[in-house]
C-alpha cells in the first residue's frame, strides 16, 4: 500500500459553510426566539441534532474521508454523496422548528420563490438532474482538481437533498407533505430515475474518470473493480434511503386508513329456544 495524502480539512467554504449555517441556528432557537415563538422553550433536542447533523457533515467533508475521496477511491466518494444526501439533508429538515421554518418559507419576499423550489416535481427533478449532471466526466473530473470547488459543489448537493426531502417530511401547512399515495409514487421513482447512472457506471467496460484511472490506490483492488463496487454501493443505499421511507409511509397510510372504518357492531345471535332445533 503506499502512502497516502489524508488529512483533516479547513478549507475556507466547508468551514465558512458549517460555522454559518450554526450561526444562524443558534441566532433563530436563540436570541430570536421571543420574537419568532414568544412563549416556547429552547428545542434542547432539536439543537442536539442539528449539532449532529454539522458533525456528521464535517466527518464527511472534512475528515481524511475527504482526501481520500477526492484523491483515490470512487467508493469513498459514494459514501460522502449519500451521507450528504441521505442523512445529513434529512436530518437538518427535522432539526429546524417549526417556528423557524415557517416565517422561512412563507414570508412576503420568499414565498414565491420557496412555493416553486419546494414543489415536489420541481424539487424530484432538481435533485435528479443535479445526481445525474454530477456523475458526467468532464464535470466530476473537474470539481476533484479544486478542493473549495468541490466543497461548494457538495454544500450546493446538501441543498438540493433538502428539496428532496421537504415534500416527504415538511411540517408546514403552506408548503404540506405529499399524501401518502403520492408520497410512495415520489419515493418509487427516485431510484427508477436514477438507474441510468447506476448502470453506466456499474456495467461500464472501462474506468469513468481519470482521477480513479490514475490513482495510485484504489482500496487494494483494480480502478474498474472499484467503480463497480462504487455503483453498487450507490444502488444499495438508494434501496435503503428510499426504501425504508417508502414502507414506513405505506404502514402509516394503511393504520390511518384501518382507523377510519367504521367499525360493524354484529348484534347477538338469539339464542335457540328449542334444543337441537
Amino acid at each position: 500500500m503506499p502512502d497516502l495524502y489524508l488529512s483533516w480539512q479547513l478549507d475556507p467554504v466547508l468551514i465558512g459553510g458549517i460555522v454559518t449555517l450554526a450561526t444562524l441556528y443558534g441566532l433563530a432557537v436563540g436570541p430570536l426566539r421571543a420574537r419568532l415563538a414568544p412563549g416556547r422553550p429552547f428545542p434542547v433536542g432539536r439543537t442536539v441534532l442539528f449539532g449532529a447533523a454539522l458533525a456528521l457533515l464535517y466527518l464527511l467533508e472534512g475528515s481524511p474521508l475527504h482526501d481520500l475521496a477526492e484523491r483515490y477511491s470512487f467508493t469513498a466518494h459514494m459514501v460522502q454523496h449519500m451521507g450528504v444526501s441521505y442523512a445529513v439533508a434529512p436530518m437538518i429538515l427535522a432539526a429546524v422548528p417549526l417556528w423557524v421554518w415557517r416565517p422561512l418559507v412563507t414570508a412576503r419576499g420568499v414565498a414565491p420563490i420557496s412555493r416553486i423550489l419546494l414543489h415536489p416535481l420541481v424539487a424530484f427533478g432538481a435533485f435528479t438532474f443535479f445526481f445525474s449532471a454530477w456523475h458526467v466526466p468532464v464535470i466530476y473530473d473537474g470539481s476533484l482538481q479544486n478542493s473549495s470547488l468541490h466543497h461548494a459543489q457538495h454544500l450546493a448537493f446538501l441543498f438540493v437533498s433538502m428539496m428532496l426531502w421537504w415534500p416527504l417530511m415538511s411540517r408546514v401547512p403552506e408548503r404540506p407533505r405529499l399524501p401518502h399515495l403520492l408520497a410512495l409514487v415520489y419515493l418509487f421513482l427516485l431510484p427508477v430515475f436514477q438507474l441510468p447512472v447506476f448502470g453506466a457506471i456499474t456495467f461500464a467496460d472501462h474506468v469513468l474518470y481519470a482521477t480513479y484511472a490514475n490513482a495510485p490506490w484504489t482500496l487494494g483492488m483494480s480502478a474498474l473493480a472499484e467503480q463497480t463496487l462504487a455503483g453498487a454501493i450507490m444502488k444499495i443505499g438508494g434501496f435503503f434511503a428510499f426504501g425504508i421511507p417508502f414502507i414506513v409511509i405505506f404502514f402509516r397510510w394503511y393504520q390511518e386508513e384501518a382507523g377510519d372504518r367504521p367499525r360493524v357492531i354484529h348484534p347477538p345471535q338469539a339464542a335457540s329456544t328449542v334444543e337441537g332445533a
